[in-house]
């Protein structure tokens, strides 16, 4: 079945009031409904829900505030990470009421936009909840100030995809990441390294990937693995956040091994990994906690 009438959307991108009307006027928007949460909040460089009623009055367009129906949710709709769950959203008195208004309004011949201040359209309510909900009764179209509008259908569609390509991505990095520790086994093992534990976690962001013995120092060993220096070298990942996790992991390792008396030392492995045959790996001893230069590097290519 086809649907016959069109609702749009827009999010803040900066413009001013006026120059959102002029975003509106080609497709002959009459009424906006203004779904930010507060309503002081810019929609157009600060401009506030009084003054943005009086542009739109000016150029014959009726404004509606509507942050009681689509811009808060109440806490029971909310997940542990306080991200707004769409079925159980969608099922609030509030939500529902809003969906009843937008019916009257384009009943009465109103050409509706909803705006909100959430800059990226596939992050926003907009898209992921109320043009999620509204698809099924009408056209949605998402507007930006420099291309074509979008269907809901269609960012639906890059959405998967895009989950998709991310999947894929993620799967990759962790066979690559899983190879590379396994590279820098071996090479610890031809070092004369007594491996003691691979991958020991504390919590998450707290782990230990190689604990080593040799000549009677531990050492905490940090395997990052990437496929080229593009983004750098794969041994910068290792920033303040990461060490601070590291001596948290690695005093509690001590502490429950008995072996806080143990001289140790924090090492790192970079790997640039094309293949098993093909990689580079560099082994920096004794990075120092305080982001001081390590003591030593060793640097390993496989013979042909």
């Amino acid at each position: 079945m086809e649907k016959e009438t069109t609702i749009y959307t827009y999010g803040n991108e900066n413009i001013t009031a006026k120059e959102l009307i002029s975003l509106l006027q080609p497709y002959h928007v009459n009424c906006v409904v203004d779904c930010r949460p507060h309503l002081s909040e810019a929609i157009a460089n600060n401009t506030p829900s009084d003054e943005l009623r009086a542009e739109l009055k000016a150029h014959n367009i009726h404004y509606i505030p509507f942050h009681q129906h689509f811009g808060k949710f109440p806490m029971k709709t909310l997940n542990k990470r306080g991200n707004i769950v769409y079925t159980k959203a969608i099922k609030t008195e509030n939500f529902l009421a809003g969906v009843e208004r937008i019916q009257q309004g384009t009943g009465k011949g109103y050409t509706i936009c909803l705006i909100d201040n959430q800059h990226e359209t596939k992050d926003s309510k907009r898209f992921t909840l109320i043009g999620r909900y509204l698809k099924s009764t009408f056209h949605i179209l998402h507007l930006t100030p420099s291309k074509a509008p979008l269907s809901q259908e269609t960012l639906e569609q890059f959405a998967k995809d895009y989950a998709i390509r991310r999947k894929a991505q993620k799967k990759q990095a962790e066979e690559v990441g899983k190879a590379g520790e396994e590279l820098a086994g071996l090479y610890l093992a031809r070092q004369g390294y007594r491996i003691l534990d691979r991958n020991w976690n504390l919590h998450h962001g707290c782990e230990l990937d190689v604990v080593a013995l040799k000549e009677n120092t531990l050492h905490f060993i940090e395997v990052k693995t990437r496929t080229s220096d593009r983004y750098g070298e794969p041994q910068t990942a290792i920033n303040w956040t990461k060490m601070k996790h590291l001596l948290k992991a690695i005093h509690e390792y001590r502490y429950r091994r008995a072996l806080l008396h143990t001289r140790y030392q924090i090492d790192s492995i970079a790997i640039i990994y094309h293949s098993n045959n093909d990689y580079r790996l560099k082994h920096f001893l004794g990075i120092r906690p305080d982001g001081g230069a390590c003591d030593d590097v060793h640097t390993y290519t496989p013979q042909p």
